[in-house]
């Protein structure tokens, strides 16, 4: 798993790389923690994310309150068909809003 966050204009870009599982949840906790503390809006670039475990998902859930209580947009971008399964066996793509591009995010949610 590869984890790299880039900071635009008022939010942030997470891109996650590989397999995200409880082995090697730590990096990307540790940055998403970094960017909801800092009152940032998240984008999550799963383009490149071949598997996700459930402790992953609960990891994202956490992430996407602190975010709301915090009045800052939390989305995930860019979600293939198999993780996209896993998001709606849980319930999670009614809850997080979810988007096919970046572009689509910045413009939606108003990030530009």
């Amino acid at each position: 798993m590869k984890v790299s966050a880039e900071s635009k204009n008022n939010h942030t870009v997470v891109t996650v790389k590989g397999t995200l599982s409880i082995e090697n949840i730590s990096p990307f906790e540790t940055l998403l923690k970094k960017y909801v503390d800092s009152d940032s809006h998240i984008l999550i670039n799963l383009s490149d994310l071949t598997f996700i475990d459930s402790s992953s998902l609960g990891i994202i859930v956490v992430y996407y309150t602190k975010s709301e209580k915090n009045s800052k947009h939390f989305a995930l971008v860019n979600v293939n068909q198999d993780i996209m399964q896993m998001f709606r066996i849980t319930g999670l793509d009614k809850r997080i809003r979810i988007f096919k591009t970046m572009d689509e995010a910045v413009q939606e949610l108003n990030l530009n």
